[in-house]
């Protein structure tokens, strides 16, 4: 298999659940979108108590299911469309309708939580593959 993960046999591909973790892949993209856009409020608190660990979770949560619901794509790619979406949601926050604040520390939270995603497809991958021997 190539390092990128792009490869045919790829550990993953044989998963039999690939429509399910697409779905649940949209459903948290919808919930994490609609978290992040609602308008702030005073007081306003994090979900797990930590706004950073919120960004980490949420993003490692969606690259780790669209590592595993896309097997055949090339990492990289869903790594850039992510990232691409957590800028574009710190865009719409920096936009006075909702009522929030965009942050450089955010987007860098959001990158930790893709790669923590990456790393964490990649190992049950490499499980996967040592189980289908």
């Amino acid at each position: 298999m190539s390092q990128d993960g792009g490869s045919s046999k790829n550990a993953l591909s044989g998963l039999n659940h690939r429509r399910e973790l697409r779905l649940a892949f949209l459903l948290v993209l919808v919930l994490v979108t609609a978290l992040a856009l609602r308008p702030g409020a005073p007081g306003h608190t994090s979900i797990l108590g930590w706004d950073k660990l919120d960004h980490i979770s949420a993003f490692g949560a969606l690259a780790l299911l669209a590592r595993m619901g896309w097997p055949k794509w090339r990492w990289v790619y869903p790594a850039i469309a992510l990232a691409g979406y957590g800028l574009l949601i710190e865009l719409v926050q920096a936009s006075p309708l909702i009522h929030r604040t965009a942050s450089v520390a955010d987007l860098v939270a959001d990158a930790i939580g893709i790669a923590l995603g990456m790393a964490l497809a990649f190992g049950i991958e490499r499980v996967l593959r040592l189980f289908n021997r």
